[in-house]
């Protein structure tokens, strides 16, 4: 094994050094896949089977979020996710699906050599075959300003700059830090992108063959951006059209038309935390349900200064959790809007019955309210139906800590992320018709 590092590493130093620009003027538009789809999962789920497994996903989610505050290597968030988007890395492109998250900040794929790899539905790239492929030395900056991963200089080794991203459901990648071509769906591509060539991997990836981080940071991919921006448009669970990411100058709420969801378009500040710099932090100031505003205590979802509690929007979590004090008072005013009898149903806090009735109740309004924009739900948009279980069930659940804004909530909701003005944007859509 010996051996065959030294004369690895001894090829790597012949590789140039990155010229390339690291952003680029376009845009981009590329296809989302849910992981539970046909396509991703290799099978068919009926939708109460969806429905269930995103709820466990949203637990795993949510205690590898806490789980970071454990360890002593950089982590991000990581946990099962749920969205794959596809592309094309070198020249010429290989097509590689990896999981989307707006939780971590590298994008990295498995590479060969893999000493150490995670079972992926396609072959691993191989940066000797392609013409595009640059090693970041040392003397970048990219290898010493490393915030939400961990990266380290091997001059002794032919001046390679290696990485370690460690993620809170304890998945692990080891590499090089790089440079190279990516390659979109419609034609368009961008060169110079810095990501991580992973040969020591461990964990999951959701039957994928890496990760495109997509927070904060300067090593994610709307980061290396121009300009650094991106949104997304989630289509509903129960349907079998596509969620679309768009990047770049492409990344646009289009004045509110696109999709032709109608309503007026809100946006909110983003809100900086040393202590967790790649998640998105949201406002929340309060909830309301049937215009009315709960009495919810202010300190509820607020951002402590060491980086607990606050809220956050995620696209890797379904159910929308948030912290007990707050959620305890909505839960009880869902109860007495709903009036049906309580009812149980695995992974959900709050379901109701509804075998002596033959539709759901109307439910009013639910209204989250961020600074400077109210976010409003209309009940499919907080709620799930299930006929054929005979339940009723809130997509919002409790917990102690942080809040998160789960994807259930975005669904037919164009989201744009702005990491320049430092702003979330957001207007109804009809996602399926973009």
């Amino acid at each position: 094994m010996a051996n065959v590092l030294y004369l690895f590493f001894i090829m790597l130093m012949l590789v140039e050094n990155p010229t390339a620009s690291s952003t680029s003027g376009g845009g981009f538009r590329l296809t989302l896949t849910h992981v539970d789809s046909a396509a991703a999962a290799g099978s068919s789920f009926t939708l109460a089977e969806r429905i269930q497994r995103a709820v466990r996903r949203s637990y795993s989610r949510k205690r590898a979020i806490e789980a970071k505050r454990n360890v002593v290597v950089p982590v991000s968030y990581g946990g099962e996710l749920e969205y794959l988007v596809s592309f094309g890395i070198g020249s010429p492109a290989l097509p590689v699906t990896a999981i989307l998250d707006t939780g971590s900040d590298l994008i990295w794929t498995q590479c060969v050599p893999c000493f150490e790899s995670i079972p992926q539905p396609s072959p691993f790239y191989n940066s000797f075959e392609s013409s595009s492929f640059s090693r970041i030395p040392c003397s970048n900056p990219f290898c010493s300003e490393s915030i939400s991963i961990f990266s380290s200089c091997a001059s002794s080794q032919g001046d390679l700059c290696f990485y370690l991203a460690g993620y809170g459901d304890n998945t692990r990648s080891r590499g090089l830090l790089a440079t190279e071509k990516l390659s979109f769906d419609d034609g368009s591509s961008i060169a110079g992108v810095i990501f991580g060539c992973g040969f020591w991997n461990n964990g999951t990836l959701s039957n994928s063959t890496g990760i495109v981080g997509m927070g904060r940071g300067r090593f994610s991919l709307p980061a290396q951006l121009n300009p650094p921006r991106f949104s997304y448009c989630f289509t509903s669970i129960n349907s079998s059209a596509t969620s679309h990411l768009f990047l770049g100058t492409k990344a646009s709420l289009g004045g509110g038309n696109r999709g032709g969801g109608g309503g007026s378009i809100g946006s909110t500040p983003f809100i900086p935390s040393p202590p967790n710099p790649s998640f998105y932090y949201l406002s929340l100031i309060g909830i309301s349900l049937g215009g009315t505003r709960l009495p919810i205590p202010p300190s509820a979802f607020q951002l402590n200064p060491d980086g607990s509690n606050g809220t956050i929007i995620d696209s890797g979590t379904f159910l929308t959790i948030l912290n007990q004090p707050g959620y305890d008072v909505l839960r009880k005013e869902l109860i007495k809007q709903a009036r049906l009898p309580l009812a149980e149903s695995p992974g959900f806090d709050l379901c109701f019955s509804l075998k002596k009735r033959k539709s759901a109740p109307r439910m009013p309004e639910l209204v989250f309210h961020f600074d400077g924009a109210d976010m409003r739900f209309q009940r499919d948009k907080y709620m799930i139906y299930e006929p054929e279980e005979g339940l009723f069930c809130s997509a919002i659940a409790g917990t102690d800590g942080i809040s998160i804004l789960g994807n259930y909530q975005q669904q037919d909701m164009h989201i744009l992320y702005d990491l320049k003005a430092n702003m979330l944007s957001f207007v109804p859509a009809n996602c399926d018709r973009f």
